[in-house]
Order: structure tokens, then sequence, then C-alpha cells
């Protein structure tokens, strides 16, 4: 096999595999019915102008279920352009995106995609690891397209590489999903590609049985193209003689190129390159040199590297016949054709080399994005510990503050227990109503029992709670105001008001808040008065509050009466103020009046 030819089946691989990935592209679309008759549509513009569309449709649906769709479709358009740069970070997006659906069809597509890029750029360890898991997700998926795809890719992969064997074992792997699915066009294809890595392997035979199974296959029916049908007949019939050496078949094949060449308008300067060969090969010289003169004129300077073949055959030609005259000027023509043949390999490996360094430069660049990125999760790590450090001492200090304050309201509700149900107390009211049985005076002595008993039972039962009822509240003061009066002989009188818009039954306050103000004006403000004491209690509404106004004739106020070490029910009052907050602490006002003391306070409304 000549260096020429292994180049063309680099070239007919190449061609036959974009057609293979062509073929399972018409697939695409179908993974998402809405978009069916749009991709249809975009796909029918010229290349150059769909990205543009693409681009349309992400804008709109920016973030959501068709994102990796759309990226995927606008990375394969780039891919088809051959602008492996930003296929590559379209692929990238789509894949990102669709990690995020359940389209792992589409997912495999892109992985297997990505890593052809790679592959075609060179890279093969990236190629192959994003093969490999598009291939795994496929064979999760039971999907023959995706599958055929993916066998296909690590077949080009391994041709890359210069295994041939394993890239025919995967070749044959897609044959044998598209013999079964009975998809003709696709089989031929594959076919082709092994004939090719036969080839490769300077194994005509082998290659000859698959052309000819291509053949058997009626390729002329299952339509791949004018093209690749003319490639077909060039092959079998320059590989039919090598491998035959019947002339006459080969001629025919070749003859069969040159129909469907003129029928198509193609050049068939391949095809008269291979009638030359099996004309200089039987030893008819002019005929050679007629058909290396025809395939000159239909090359056109197209392919550089056929015409120094070619101009090299019609050399050896010449000195086969003794012709010395032409042999300079040949071999001059033959020189400047090797010359722009050089020029052309070098400026291709010049991009693929300006192409492998731009990767090579973005996969550095990546590297160091990937170690700053590193460092910030580390410092962004150490700084989420130490937020959540910060938590859970403030969630911990927090809690101690909060327990805190609820054992304080614990010990000023026992304060308030004891303030109100001092022993002093119960003994006085006992011993009073001691004396008014003494007295005789048993009804009197049973009604204030019973009030003195439930107002027992209302102090056990609200010091528990946080609010009571305002009509609760009224009523236990007025079980103590009984109690009282009947303690002190009916010393004072007491005048409960309420406000017309309160219905006291519709309220909540905290419990036991008068009593601490009604006992102070009876035991300090009706001590050694010469006058009947009178108790005014005024419930009013103001705006969103209820307030409260305490108001005796007695003794009046004396701060400095206080002044012992002690803590009063008037202290104990302002701590469960405070409690309530910084609006009710504010309210109250305690104020010496011409004869007596007057209390004001308020609290918010809350309804029951």
């Amino acid at each position: 096999m000549t260096t020429g030819n292994k180049h063309l089946n680099f070239v007919i691989f190449l061609l036959f595999s974009i057609l293979l990935f062509y073929s399972c592209r018409k697939t695409n679309t179908s993974e998402n019915l809405d978009f069916t008759d749009i991709v249809k549509t975009i796909n029918k513009i010229p290349i150059n102008n769909r990205i543009a569309k693409w681009d349309s449709l992400l804008k709109l649906h920016e973030n959501d279920t068709l994102t990796g769709y759309l990226y995927y479709q606008k990375a394969y358009t780039f891919y088809f352009m051959h602008k492996d740069k930003e296929a590559l970070q379209n692929f990238k997006s789509a894949i990102k995106f669709l990690n995020k659906t359940n389209n792992k069809g589409l997912l495999a597509k892109s992985y297997i995609y990505f890593g052809a890029i790679y592959s075609s750029l060179g890279e093969q360890n990236i190629a192959s690891q994003y093969i490999l898991r598009g291939l795994q997700l496929a064979k999760k998926l039971n999907d023959s397209d995706i599958l055929s795809l993916a066998y296909s890719q690590m077949a080009y992969f391994f041709y890359q590489t210069g295994d041939y064997d394993k890239s025919i074992e995967y070749q044959n792997k897609s044959a044998a999903i598209y013999k079964k699915a009975g998809k003709i066009a696709d089989l031929i294809m594959v076919y082709n590609n092994i004939a090719v890595l036969y080839l490769s392997k300077d194994l005509d035979k082998e290659a000859l049985d698959y052309f000819l199974k291509i053949k058997n296959l009626n390729p002329e029916k299952n339509y791949v193209g004018a093209y690749n049908l003319v490639v077909l007949y060039d092959n079998l019939g320059y590989i039919t003689y090598n491998v035959t050496k019947n002339k006459d078949r080969a001629l025919k094949y070749l003859r069969k190129s040159l129909e469907i060449s003129r029928k198509n308008d193609l050049k068939p300067f391949f095809t008269y390159k291979y009638i030359a060969l099996i004309y200089e090969k039987t030893n008819q010289i002019d005929s050679a040199k007629y058909y290396a003169q025809k395939s000159i004129e239909a090359n056109d300077y197209e392919d550089y590297q056929t015409l120094v073949y070619t101009y090299d055959m019609l050399i050896r030609l010449n000195l086969m016949q003794k012709k010395d005259t032409s042999l300079l000027n040949l071999i001059n023509i033959k020189d400047s054709l090797s010359e722009l043949n050089q020029k052309v390999i070098n400026d291709y490996k010049k991009k693929a080399l300006k192409k492998n360094v731009m990767l090579l430069n973005q996969q550095k660049e990546l590297s160091h994005a990937k170690k700053i990125n590193k460092k910030n999760k580390i410092i962004f790590i150490f700084i989420v510990m130490m937020f959540i450090l910060g938590l859970i001492l403030s969630f911990q200090f927090n809690r101690f503050d909060v327990l805190k304050h609820k054992q304080e309201l614990i010990i000023l509700e026992q304060k308030i227990l004891r303030s109100q149900m001092n022993p002093h107390f119960i003994f006085n009211v006992l011993s009073s109503i001691q004396n008014s049985l003494l007295e005789k005076n048993s009804i009197e002595s049973a009604t204030y029992l019973s009030k003195f008993a439930k107002l027992m039972r209302q102090n056990f039962d609200f010091i528990q709670k946080k609010h009571i009822l305002l009509k609760e509240e009224l009523d236990m003061i007025k079980n103590y105001l009984d109690t009282q009066k009947f303690r002190f002989k009916y010393k004072f009188d007491y005048i409960i008001n309420v406000d017309d818009k309160l219905k006291t039954e519709d309220y909540l306050i905290p419990p036991m808040i008068l009593q601490p103000f009604v006992e102070n004006a009876i035991k300090h403000g009706f001590t050694n008065i010469p006058y009947k004491g009178l108790i005014t209690i005024n419930v009013l509404k103001k705006d969103d509050k209820i307030c409260f106004e305490i108001i005796d004739n007695g003794a009046g106020y004396n701060p400095a009466g206080n002044r012992d070490n002690k803590e009063h029910a008037l202290d104990i009052f302002k701590k469960r103020l405070f409690t309530l907050g910084k609006n009710a602490y504010d309210s109250f006002k305690i104020n010496r009046l011409e004869q007596g003391t007057k209390v004001e306070f308020c609290f918010d409304i809350i309804k029951s």
C-alpha cells in the first residue's frame, strides 16, 4: 500500500465517519418533540446563520428544561463548522444543564461529541474519558442509536491512535446494531470504514470482502451520495485487480465510477489514476499515460499529493518508453508540486500546532483556575465553618439568655404569688372570718369565706398563665377588694369603671396586674385616715392599648417610706412591666394627688 493511498484512506474514513455522525444527528431533534419543527427549520438555513437562531432561543429559555437541549444544538452546529473551541464551550454548557434534567440520551451524545473534538485535536486521554462516559451511559439506556454513535467514535479514536484491530472491533459492534435495525445506508458506511481499516493494514483481500458486501447491499438504491459511490467503485476496481488480477472486472468497476462522476458533475481524478495504475501494471504504457494525463487534467490542483503521485507515474512511464525529451519538464513540474504539497502539509501542521498550543494554554488556564478555585474553596469552607461556629455560639448564648429570662420570670411569678398570698394576709383574713363567726354572723362569715376560697383558687390558677381575660382579672380584684373590706370592717369602698368600648371577655392581659396597687392603697393609703377610703379603678381603651388607672383618696404616695433594702410589690411590678416591653414600662406613672395617689399604665391590646 503506497503512502498516497494511505492518505486517501484516512480522508475516506473521515468522510464516512462524518456522514455516520450526520445520520445519528437526524435523531437529535426528536429529543424534544415541542422543538422538532423549529429545529428542522433552523437546520435548513445556511450553517453560518444558525448560531444566531440558537442564541435567540437560549435567551428565551434561560435556565429551564430546554437550556441544555439548545446548548447541544448550538454546539453541534459549531462542531460541523469545525470551530472546535466554540463547540467545546457549548458542549460543556450542554453537559452542565443536561445533568440537571432527565435527558440522559442527549447527555450521552454530548459526552461522545465532546470526546470526538478532543480526539481530533490529538488529546486522546481526555477524548477517551468522555467517549467512554457517553458509551457507559448509552449502555445503561440501551439506546441502539446512541450506542452505534459511541462505537463509531471509539473506532475513530482507535484509528487515530493506530490501533486498527480495536477500531475494527468497535466498527463491527456498530455494524451489528445497524444490521439488526435494518439501517442499510448506515451499515454501508460502517462496512466502508472497516474496509478502509483493512487497507491501512495492507490486508487487501479482507478489504475487498467488505467492499463487495457494500456492493451487495445495493448502495445505489440505499442512497449514500454520489461521491461515496464513486469512492466505493474506485476502491472496488483498484483492490479487485490487486487481489484477483482480474483486469476486466476491475476496469468494469472503475468505468461505473466514471459514469457516476459524469452524471453528477464530479472530477474523477482518483478514478483516472487507478485506471492508469492498472494499465501500468499490465504494461499498456500508452493507455496508462493517457489516463494519467486525464487524472492531471481532472485534478485541477485540488489535491497536490495526488498530482505529485500522478506526475511520478508519468515520469516512470516515460522512462519505460525511453522518452527523455519530456522528462525534465515533468520532473520540474513534479518538484514544484512537491513544494506546494509540502507547503500545504506544513500549513496544516502549523494550524494543528496552533490549535494544540491554544488548547494547551486553555488547559493551563483551566488548571490555574482550578488551583485558585481550590484555594478559594478552602477559604470559603473556613469562612462557612467560622460562620456556623458563630451561629452555634450565638444560638447557645441566646438559649442561655432565654433560659435565664425564663428563670427570672419564674422567680418573679413566685414573688408575685408570695406578695399577694403572704402568710400575714391569709392569717388576717382568716382571723377576721373567725371573729365574725364568734360574733355569730354566720351568713356573712360564710359569704366571705366563699370569696376568700375563690380568691385563693384564682391566685393559684392565674399565676400559671401568661395571660387571662380582662373579665377574669376584674372578677379576681373584686374578690380581693371584698375580702379586704371585710377584713378592715368596711373602712373603704371601691368603684370599678369599664370603658363602654371594651368587652371584657374579648381581651387578654397579664394576670394579677392590679392587686399590688390596690394592696398599697389599703395598707399604706388608708392607715390612720379620719375618713372613709375610696379606691377607683378605671379601665380605658386608648387607640390600640388598654389602660388602667388606680386612684385612691388616702394619705398619698411617699417614696421615702420605702427605703428599707427590701424588694417591695412596686419594685416587682416594675420588673414585670419591663419583661412585657418598653412601651408598657414607659407608660407607668405614679403621682401624688392633693388627697391620695394615682397610678397609670397601659398594655398593647391582645384579643382573645
